[in-house]
């Protein structure tokens, strides 16, 4: 209750405002009584004290300070009953009173301090009751709407009703949701502050906000924000006035509306994910070759956005930080915060791939996000569809770097014309995924091509490729390091001339019978038969796998 409605009970309606007349917009929850000298260590914040001042009669001045003390702990104001111990208000105290724009009321000789305070407190019990009443009422009446069926949009029109002011819903990502029909809100003053607070990503917290026009006549409006109370994606209700505070029964039905509305935002995401969870069970099904039948996937994949094209291709999207997170991380708390990195990530993509213009449909499986799409509509028929399209999904990796710091790189299979090749072309964006990190690439677009041998061999583990050099050079130990790789170079030019001894001399530029000097020696110190076919298909992966690991 503030205290300028308070001042019109039958005993405040005579009292005089001595002082302080900017703060009786304070909110008063409470009224004391007291004279002790002491009074400042018992006193609240929105605390109206009454007292007669019969501890400062004989020190006047001290009143000074009590005004200071009680202004500073937020108290709603001080009441003094003149003309007993205290004839009248000393001037000081007014202008100290003034100063901290703190309310001083005279109070009039027609009731007893008694009797103001069993008014005062009758009045803001009344006030709290109405309140809760109104409350209460509020509640049933956005509860009701959603046992008869309504929802969002009727929540939303019926809370712009009641307190006469449009109202937006924005999730958490400050994104539009809805909108009241009744009353529309300013669209550009509400993109103007969404803009505001999402380029400076502050912390937005329940209150009053203004937003300045961009014209003169859009003027200043405010903005009254109430946060929606949901676990994991809070949302907020912003209700637009030309007023500068908030009723106290506005307030009311906006905290009643937001707790409404969370139950209305956790049964509609509920739903979604439970949709979202039957989605990610059928594609992984379908990626890992369990459904086999056209029909079938074509009657299953209908309600889950898969959409018949004459060819498309498939699409691996994982972030590049996942590629380097250490073992000892992957505890309960970080499985779950990469879950939700995961889920936004999913939303973003799909706003991103809807650019595009293209149909495709968006899943995840485990921490990696995969899309199928038309590659008519993608790539076309010219070589050039390749290079645009990979421009686009470079172009999405670097937004994200800008604005979320996540590093994205992709695998794209062949496209397929049969729904039953999925698998075929999942694994082939797998590979090709697969084959830009063993490369240590980063936010890349990599095609799947057919793997070439060097490609085959990153596959293998570096252990695995160290000690199998280890086992195949082990008869080199001793041998001097320079001549080792005279060795190696001289091997290397003979295999690729298909053991023809000219051709190899030509290749290195020396001599035929230096590389059958080296040739002999290698046989001779190393036990190798350079020429056995066994020795040889050896040999030549060992150099290739030399080359690699260096």
């Amino acid at each position: 209750m503030l205290l300028k409605d308070l001042l019109q009970i039958p005993a405040l309606r005579n009292a005089r405002i001595a002082a302080g007349a900017e703060g009786l917009n304070r909110s008063v929850n409470t009224v004391n009584m007291m004279d002790a000298p002491d009074i400042i260590h018992f006193l609240k914040a929105n605390e109206l004290l009454l007292t007669t001042a019969y501890a400062m009669k004989d020190h006047p001045e001290t009143l000074d300070t009590l005004v200071a003390q009680m202004a500073e702990a937020g108290c709603a104001g001080l009441a003094i009953k003149t003309k007993r111990f205290l004839e009248e208000i000393p001037e000081s105290v007014i202008l100290k009173a003034n100063e901290l724009q703190f309310p001083l009321l005279e109070l009039s000789l027609d009731y007893s301090l008694g009797e103001v305070l069993n008014g005062a407190l009758s009045s803001i019990l009344q006030n709290k009751t109405n309140e809760l009443s109104y409350a209460l009422d509020t509640h049933h009446t956005f509860f009701n709407l959603i046992l008869n069926g309504e929802g969002l949009i009727e929540i939303v029109d019926k809370l712009s009703q009641l307190i006469a002011c449009p109202i937006v819903i924005l999730g958490s990502k400050l994104e539009l949701i809805n909108l009241s029909t009744t009353l529309r809100p300013n669209i550009q003053l509400l993109n103007k502050w969404i803009a505001d607070y999402a380029s400076n990503k502050q912390t937005l917290n329940g209150g009053l906000y203004k937003v300045h026009g961009g014209t003169a006549a859009d003027g200043t409006k405010h903005v009254r924000l109430q946060p929606i109370p949901t676990p994991q994606r809070p949302g907020y209700i912003l209700a637009f006035t030309d007023e500068e505070e908030i009723r106290t029964h506005h307030a009311l039905a906006l905290e009643q509306a937001a707790n409404v509305l969370g139950f209305e935002l956790l049964k509609a995401q509920a739903v979604k994910d439970r949709a979202r969870r039957f989605k990610i069970e059928f594609f992984t099904e379908l990626v890992q070759g369990e459904i086999t039948s056209e029909q079938e996937i074509i009657h299953r994949g209908k309600q889950h956005g898969l959409f018949p094209a004459e060819s498309m291709i498939c699409v691996v999207c994982g972030r590049d930080s996942d590629e380097h997170a250490a073992e000892s991380e992957q505890d309960q708390i970080a499985i779950e915060r990469k879950a939700r990195e995961t889920d936004h990530l999913y939303h973003v993509l799909t706003k991103e791939f809807a650019r595009f213009g293209a149909p495709f449909v968006l899943f995840t499986l485990k921490d990696k996000l995969i899309a199928l799409l038309s590659a008519k509509d993608l790539l076309g028929s010219s070589p050039e569809g390749k290079l645009r399209t990979s421009q686009q999904l470079q172009a999405i990796s670097e937004r994200m770097a800008a604005s979320e710091d996540i590093g994205l790189s992709y695998g794209i299979g062949s496209p397929i014309n049969k729904l039953v090749d999925i698998p075929v072309a999942y694994k082939q964006a797998m590979d090709a995924y697969r084959l830009g990190r063993s490369h240590n690439k980063q936010r890349f677009v990599q095609y799947y091509h057919t793997k070439e041998f060097e490609d085959l061999l990153r596959l293998i583990p570096v252990d695995d490729l160290q000690e199998f050099l280890q086992e195949t050079f082990e008869a080199w130990n001793g041998i001097d390091e320079g001549e080792q790789r005279e060795w190696r170079r001289t091997l290397r030019v003979f295999y690729d001339n298909h053991c023809h001894i000219g051709e190899t001399a030509k290749g290195l530029y020396i001599h035929r019978n230096t590389v059958l000097y080296r040739l002999n020696r290698i046989e001779q110190l190393t036990g190798v038969q350079v020429r056995n076919p066994a020795d040889s298909l050896r040999m030549r992966i060992a150099l290739m796998i030399k080359e690699l690991v260096s």
